[in-house]
């Protein structure tokens, strides 16, 4: 079944449910009666695959502002993928606060090299948090006390050590969202970035043609899967993926942390994952949403680490496919956030876009509905509970935070314990890309 771009993005915009941080709006979503966003609801957005398109979107909303707004601040420029530079958003973000915002969407892929190249023409970047350890020298910290919406609402996750969802080993994800002078002092003063919103990977298999544990990790390199099992080929996402199951089921204790392995940690995880390539295990390795659902929908590959927007796409298709929301080894954590540039002449009216972006609950429920948690839930609380897009009966806000369907979707509360560790860029990055690359290769 051969599958354009045209007919990728229909069978994307059918699959609400279960969309990932690589997925892109293609169509309408309700907010909330009476948020007023203007006629952009259905308005083009860049993809976030590998195809390196971008798209550069200028609000244009209604030029109304709301009480407390500063027309005297701004205009201010950001990068981000698709879901997070959408017009919607950034219109409701200018009516409120009075300054324009312009926002440009690429693929995940590209935008480290892009924001590396350009930071300094632009304010703010809305990045994978697994990015920021390259892109240090470019950011400026961002005082906590400058986002007065970061406050004893936001969930536990990102403010106290130890509680579910934390990592002992790596102190993740508070190490990766405070400078570490914040964390060693534990006044947890000073932001490296702000989270806005994140989640959970895992991985996926075809209903009744997978052989083995399909709670596992185990199923992708089970030998009756031969053939027909696939990684993502990225070395951060894939090799973490590895580490998780090789120390979930007890065959290796690593040294390292699961998102920040050592060399030796490294050979362990090249070593296994070279024994199975030489078996014929798997298929191929995929790059891009397009290509996995192609996979996927023809019946070539049954197991891997599938994103859960592409289960349901392939769904869509008519596959039956099944997303593992939380593996017996644990789900890996992500966080997407906003950095400020450390050129930015506009750090005022871009910490009062990034505090808006929490306070309003706009964007949480935006992004609620396509499967991702917001740091403040009861910002978007409200919005999400007064509407019903996903289950007829069921609020989005209990569908999607609540486990109203467990079975589809666990609750927050429910997933957080199950959380392996957070993707963060590894200070062997250089070996992980290599070692991945002659892997691959070989």
């Amino acid at each position: 079944m051969a599958l354009d771009f045209e007919k990728m993005a229909q069978i994307r915009a059918a699959a609400d449910r279960a969309c990932t941080r690589r997925s892109f709006l293609t169509g309408g979503l309700k907010v909330a009666a009476g948020v007023a966003l203007g006629g952009v609801a259905g308005a083009g957005l860049a993809g976030c695959g590998s195809d390196g398109t971008a798209t550069t979107t200028s609000a244009g909303g209604s030029g109304a502002t709301q009480a407390g707004a500063d027309a005297t601040l701004g205009p201010i420029s950001e990068i981000g993928l698709s879901l997070t530079e959408d017009p919607r958003i950034l219109t409701a973000a200018e009516e409120a606060l009075g300054f324009k915002v312009n926002g440009r969407a690429d693929g995940l892929g590209n935008q480290l090299t892009f924001w590396l190249q350009n930071y300094k023409q632009f304010d703010i970047n809305q990045v994978n948090f697994s990015q920021n350890g390259a892109l240090a020298a470019t950011l400026r910290p961002i005082a906590v006390a400058d986002i007065p919406a970061w406050n004893d609402q936001v969930i536990d996750l990102f403010r106290t050590p130890g509680v579910p969802g934390y990592s002992d080993k790596s102190g993740w994800p508070i190490a990766g969202t405070y400078t570490s002078q914040a964390v060693q002092s534990e006044k947890y003063d000073e932001f490296i970035g702000v989270p806005t919103w994140f989640g959970f990977d895992a991985f996926g298999y075809v209903v009744d043609k997978t052989a083995g544990d399909v709670t596992s990790y185990g199923a992708i390199f089970d030998p009756g899967n031969k053939g027909k099992s696939t990684l993502l080929n990225e070395p951060i996402t894939s090799v973490m993926k590895i580490a998780t199951y090789l120390q979930g089921t007890n065959q290796y204790s690593f040294t390292g942390a699961l998102n920040n392995l050592t060399p030796e940690d490294l050979d362990i995880c090249f070593q296994f994952l070279g024994e199975h390539k030489a078996k014929g295990q798997f298929r191929l390795f995929w790059s891009d949403f397009g290509q996995l659902v192609g996979l996927l929908t023809a019946g070539e590959i049954v197991v891997g680490d599938f994103w859960a927007s592409a289960c349901a796409a392939a769904n869509k298709a008519g596959a039956n496919v099944r997303f593992v929301n939380d593996p017996a080894e644990g789900s890996n954590g992500w966080i997407q956030g906003a950095t400020i540039s450390a050129e930015t002449k506009n750090y005022e009216a871009a910490t009062k876009f990034i505090n808006w972006y929490l306070e309003s609950g706009i964007p949480g429920s935006i992004l609620g509905v396509q499967g991702y948690y917001s740091p403040r839930p009861d910002t978007c609380k409200p919005i999400l509970e007064a509407q019903s897009t996903t289950v007829d009966g069921i609020n989005d806000w209990d569908y999607w935070y609540q486990g109203a369907k467990p079975e589809e979707r666990p609750s927050l509360d429910e997933r957080l314990p199950h959380v392996a560790d957070w993707q963060s860029y590894p200070d062997e990055y250089e070996r992980y890309a290599g070692l991945w690359t002659q892997f691959v290769a070989s």
